[in-house]
């Protein structure tokens, strides 16, 4: 592996999506069907575009494009008989061109994606009655806010009203309304000193921390690793600023097209989450601003301008991949002895949860793994079940945001992991457990 492509394995650029994509492209039928949420609550959805005046899009180099940022939500709701199920990807759009531009293949080639029916409905009337805590997500770096619609829905059943930002420009691709668009353009975060050389000595640092035999040389490690990627670092100033921003908006009630929300909103129990890039920004948000309540971290290396100190006091989880999406290791079968950002659960003053998903690598945690079942085995996806890390996904993120939004008895994550879930390792930190 060269050291430009280390960098780029944080998006979607990797050489291997083209092996698992390049599998399911023109398949005939819709590849799955997803399963009902499984919680007491019809799913609304609805989608606009934010524009934040105060700041221009740095993407663009033009002081007078300021940040537009798509936010889609899905939101407890009352169903009318015989509304329309919509497809998973509220866009399909989204997806079919971030394989499309991946591959270099015709957008047509993905039509099977509008076939893939969810178990959302448009402009649904929100649930009556309730007030429902409200979550905040970031996509990967190079993917989209609907890479998880599985579980949006499956919170959006259980009583969260989950807002996800699209981060133009660092998303494969977003829609941005009177005929504006912004396609993936990483630029500003690529390391500009980024030599083979370098790529190599990252790359060895990464594995060697997960095997360091002691915590002083683990940290040595994954400080070497996190901080000597500085684009990564600093730009994830860009995303905190997106979120601030839109929790701002919400706060404000500030968004028209998210008026039947706002009485039903609570916004004291709020959380953060996201995946990979998206992770980090969630952690960075909780570190820093007292509206959190609590966050998750799925697989993404925390970056950010922490110096490899965490003291976060918000409830806090990281869901890891048992195989290593960087370098192609495979197979470890037991738990490493520490993870990458083990740094957090370490340094974390409030309760802290580290989860381990077995056979499972970096993109089996996103619906990209149901959206192209034969990428399983290849170098994208770990040899695990997607339905399996689906079920660990949606039961621990519920939970979690149960016990520390809702306040409810969630006994999964007191430990004994169900022995239907390939879990390796599930630990914790100032929890009364």
């Amino acid at each position: 592996m060269t050291g430009l492509k280390i960098t780029s394995r944080f998006g979607v650029l990797a050489v291997a999506l083209g092996m698992t994509l390049s599998l399911a492209a023109g398949a005939d039928d819709a590849p799955f069907a997803p399963p009902a949420p499984t919680g007491p609550y019809g799913v609304g959805y609805s989608r606009t575009v934010l524009v934040d005046e105060s700041r221009a899009e740095s993407a663009t180099g033009d002081a007078d494009d300021h940040r537009a940022l798509a936010v889609q939500v899905w939101y407890p709701a009352t169903v009318p008989l015989g509304a329309e199920a919509m497809t998973l990807v509220p866009e399909p759009a989204q997806a079919a061109r971030m394989m499309a531009m991946n591959l270099d293949l015709p957008l047509e080639t993905f039509d099977y994606l509008n076939d893939i029916k969810g178990h959302s409905f448009a402009a649904a009337p929100v649930a009556d009655g309730r007030r429902f805590p409200v979550l905040v997500y970031s996509h990967a770096f190079g993917l989209f806010s609907a890479e998880n619609s599985q579980l949006m829905e499956q919170l959006a059943s259980h009583g969260y009203i989950i807002f996800a930002i699209d981060h133009p420009f660092q998303a494969a691709w977003v829609n941005l309304g009177e005929g504006k668009s912004a396609t993936f353009n990483p630029a500003a975060f690529r390391d500009p000193d980024m030599t083979p050389e370098k790529g190599a000595a990252l790359e060895a640092a990464l594995v060697g921390m997960h095997k360091a035999s002691d915590y002083e040389g683990y940290l040595s490690l994954a400080r070497e690793f996190i901080l000597g990627q500085q684009s990564y670092v600093k730009g994830i100033s860009l995303w905190l600023d997106d979120t601030d921003f839109v929790i701002d908006q919400l706060e404000a009630k500030a968004v028209p097209a998210f008026a039947q929300l706002y009485h039903a909103m609570n916004m004291e129990r709020l959380g953060v989450f996201g995946m990979s890039y998206g992770g980090a920004t969630a952690g960075m948000t909780c570190l820093h601003d007292s509206r959190c309540k609590a966050g998750i971290n799925i697989v993404g290396v925390q970056f950010g301008e922490h110096d490899m100190k965490f003291p976060i006091t918000a409830p806090f989880m990281m869901l890891n991949s048992d195989q290593n999406y960087y370098t192609g290791e495979t197979g470890r079968g037991v738990p490493v002895n520490f993870e990458a950002n083990d740094f957090v659960f370490h340094e974390a003053r409030g309760p802290v949860y580290s989860l381990t998903v077995a056979d499972a690598k970096h993109m089996n945690f996103c619906d990209l793994a149901h959206l192209m079942p034969e990428g399983k085995g290849e170098a994208f996806f770990g040899s695990v079940s997607p339905d399996a890390v689906n079920k660990v996904v949606n039961t621990y993120v519920l939970a979690f945001f149960d016990r520390y939004l809702k306040g409810k008895s969630t006994p999964v994550l007191d430990g004994g992991v169900p022995e239907d879930l390939p879990v390796l390792e599930f630990i914790q930190r100032n929890t009364d457990e």
